[in-house]
């Protein structure tokens, strides 16, 4: 599969970042093409496709759910920031 000149500069209509008229660029998409060529000649019949290259799974913790009632003063008391009239005050983002 080879690249034009015009495909180029339709692909640059189309995606502003990229620059027409650009003689480096029509070489390295067509090096791309000529790679995805070379791989769709692997014969992969029978091959799992790959979703994740991790195998080991993240060992988390459960979650459990408690029926223990916490007061909001209780709570409150662990914010490091001020707390006035059962509400946490927060530092003054807009200066």
């Amino acid at each position: 599969m080879t690249i034009t000149q015009d495909q180029i500069q339709k692909i640059a209509r189309n995606l502003s970042k990229i620059p027409g008229g650009n003689e480096k660029l029509a070489g390295n998409i067509q090096d791309i093409l000529k790679y995805m060529e070379l791989l769709n000649e692997v014969d992969t019949d029978g091959i799992k496709p790959t979703v994740s290259v991790v195998t080991q799974w993240q060992a988390l913790r459960a979650d459990i759910q408690t029926d223990k009632k916490v007061p909001a003063n209780e709570l409150l008391k662990c914010s490091p920031q001020k707390v006035v009239g059962e509400q946490i005050i927060l530092p003054n983002i807009m200066k």
